[in-house]
């Protein structure tokens, strides 16, 4: 049996003694995400929870890439402009 997040949500709604799911979480199960498997639109709500665990591991890991790539290059350009700054200084004492 594997559960969907929203099943899961109800299921804790027993355990807070009916503490009701604060909206944003509600809202946010209702929000649409592509499924690359099902190739179609699904509720978040409606995934199954290891599927969305696996789905924010790889998507981190997107992340993670992209903002080590981005640091990358924001060093790339300060040495760049290092490197122009020392450039104009030294054509300034010549």
């Amino acid at each position: 049996m594997s559960l969907k997040i929203r099943d899961l949500i109800e299921i804790e709604k027993h355990f807070a003694k009916n503490k009701k799911t604060p909206c944003d979480i509600e809202e946010a199960l209702d929000q649409e995400t592509y499924s690359e498997s099902k190739d179609e639109d699904i509720k978040l709500g409606d995934m199954h929870l290891t599927h969305y665990i696996r789905r924010q591991l790889r998507d981190e890991k997107k992340d993670d890439k992209t903002i080590s790539e981005l640091n990358k290059k924001i060093r790339e350009l300060k040495n760049t402009i290092s490197d122009i700054h020392a450039r104009i200084q030294t054509s300034k004492i010549l």
